[in-house]
């Protein structure tokens, strides 16, 4: 993969864009929502948004929120969206590769 191919860290976010994403934060706390913007800061405005526990459970719903940016550890797409899982199974089954998470 050279330089031109590979995804820039706000390409990815813009893709994850009205999809479900998992935002861990720094503390530990983890939400679970629909990715409705973003800024150059990593702010994040998540709609209907849920506070995740350990084992993954719903522990609190939060509905709109607004994550600042300066607290954000990681942001973890939950699900492809159709156009991406096409692609990953063209890919997949042309290279033997293994199916996109």
């Amino acid at each position: 993969m050279n330089m031109v191919d590979r995804s820039k860290p706000l390409d990815v976010l813009n893709k994850s864009l009205k999809s479900s994403v998992i935002v861990k934060l720094r503390g530990g706390r983890e939400f679970r929502g629909v990715l409705d913007g973003y800024d150059l800061h990593m702010n994040l405005v998540l709609s209907t948004a849920e506070e995740l526990g350990e084992d993954m459970s719903v522990t609190n719903v939060m509905g709109e929120i607004l994550v600042r940016g300066d607290n954000v550890v990681y942001i973890s797409p939950t699900e492809l969206k159709e156009q991406e899982t096409s692609k990953g199974e063209a890919k997949t089954k042309e290279h033997g590769e293994k199916e996109p998470w």
